[in-house]
């Protein structure tokens, strides 16, 4: 299909009533939920377990965390796994509620086939999650699931404005939901996890900052929305798939601004990007961009709300310094 295409039915599916429960159903029949099974393998084996190599790294074990998601999603394929390996509370925060009775518990069905890779990643006895799963699979309701895992559902939520408490979460995390938000909400969204960041918290995030459209029309590339200026591109971004079409740097320097300290970051350049970059004209609102930084197609960030107040930190160090 032709991404134009895809990006008329989309928009016009956004138009009417009814239209995201509709899309929802086409995305099972036809679109990326159509082989379930491995979705969710994907969801797990790739970018849960990426996520928990960079926190390893970080130095974050994650049992016992109070955590946030922003942007549940159709299925809590990553929630699910956090419970598994141990932490103490997921509140998971999206502007729709799409998450459904059916797809969470043929999630919960397929994590089965990962438990060893689970126990593996957040370093735990198999037993202990063996045990953990045994406990998820007496749930015969949605709510009763979602309590045993200590997942709060928070839909319609607005993670900019979740009202929790100042310093009450351990971490905050995204998995492909930023590039989705409208550029004015991000800022606000890292802001508000500076706030509810207890001390030395982190906020991860996995950006696929990349034209989605080319993932079933492979006749375009992965940064083909930067040759639109922002009039044209109206015509094909909308609202169930909505495209920020921000850079890395945007995404970093958000982060940044909101006094998070990048302590991880990890970028990719997807194959035949540069060779399509090189043969195109760039639309001119792109053009303050570097050419690696249009060229990124991913960023994965760890970002830490500081143990102390910056002042002090700044006199620590220069008292150790001499």
């Amino acid at each position: 299909m032709d991404w134009r295409l895809k990006g008329a039915i989309q928009k016009a599916l956004s138009l009417l009533p009814g239209g995201t429960a509709l899309n929802s159903q086409l995305q099972l029949r036809l679109g990326d939920l159509r082989n379930f099974d491995k979705n969710v393998d994907v969801k797990v084996a790739g970018d849960w377990t990426t996520l928990m190599g960079y926190l390893r790294r970080a130095e974050v074990p994650v049992a016992g965390l109070d955590i946030l998601e922003i942007g549940s999603g159709w299925h809590p394929a990553l929630p699910l796994c956090f419970s598994l390996a141990g932490v103490r509370s997921c509140a998971t925060y999206d502007i729709v509620r799409h998450m459904s009775p059916e797809l969470t518990f043929r999630t919960l069905a397929r994590l089965e086939a990962h438990l060893g890779a689970i126990a593996a990643a957040a370093g735990l006895n198999r037993a202990r999650v063996d045990w953990a799963y045994a406990e998820l699979k007496q749930a015969r309701t949605l709510e009763k699931l979602l309590e045993l895992a200590r997942i709060r559902y928070v839909a319609p939520g607005d993670a900019s404005q979740t009202g929790l408490p100042e310093a009450s979460i351990d971490m905050v995390y995204s998995n492909s939901v930023l590039e989705h938000v409208h550029p004015s909400i991000l800022p606000k969204l890292m802001v508000e996890s500076m706030r509810i960041l207890r001390p030395g918290g982190v906020a991860a995030h996995c950006v696929a900052c990349n034209d989605h459209y080319a993932h079933f029309d492979r006749n375009i590339s992965f940064v083909n929305f930067l040759r639109y200026g922002a009039g044209e591109w109206k015509l094909w971004n909308n609202d169930l798939n909505y495209q920020n079409r921000l850079r890395q740097s945007d995404f970093l320097r958000a982060a940044s601004s909101a006094g998070l300290e990048l302590v991880q970051t990890n970028t990719t350049i997807r194959r035949g990007v540069k060779e399509a970059l090189a043969s195109m004209r760039v639309a001119p609102e792109f053009g303050h961009y570097s050419q690696e930084d249009l060229a990124t197609t991913s960023v994965d960030f760890i970002g830490r709300k500081p143990d102390q107040p910056r002042v002090l930190q700044r006199l620590d160090e220069a008292v150790r310094k001499g």
